[in-house]
């Protein structure tokens, strides 16, 4: 069989079909983008969670999005259920984690699981 570049440069850009995001949702104090003690803390919660995600196997953080009261930390791998698995625990172990919500959310055609932390 002959490989062209072409090709191989299409399975990369290809979405991968089987991914699956887990959307974390925690509370910040004000309406903005929380305090600078809040966004310390939070960074040091995603850390430890993507040290988490990665050291289990389970997938990948993919970043963060303050604003509006809220930080959503962002997770991907091929099993949503198993990615919550590893994120819960912490989450719950976590004063930032009170009140928080995930979202899980199986493919792009599946209707996304919300769940209480």
């Amino acid at each position: 069989m002959v490989h062209d570049e072409d090709d191989e440069a299409d399975a990369d850009s290809a979405p991968d079909r089987c991914e699956q995001d887990v959307l974390v949702h925690l509370k910040l104090s004000n309406r903005s983008m929380g305090t600078a003690i809040e966004r310390l803390e939070l960074q040091q919660l995603a850390d430890q969670l993507e040290a988490a995600v990665l050291e289990s196997g389970v997938g990948e953080y993919d970043g963060d999005e303050l604003g509006g009261g809220e930080c959503i930390l962002f997770f991907a791998g091929p099993d949503a259920d198993k990615l919550f698995a590893v994120l819960q625990p912490l989450l719950r172990a976590s004063p930032l984690g009170r009140g928080a919500t995930a979202q899980l959310q199986a493919g792009q055609d599946a209707e996304p699981v919300h769940k209480r932390v």
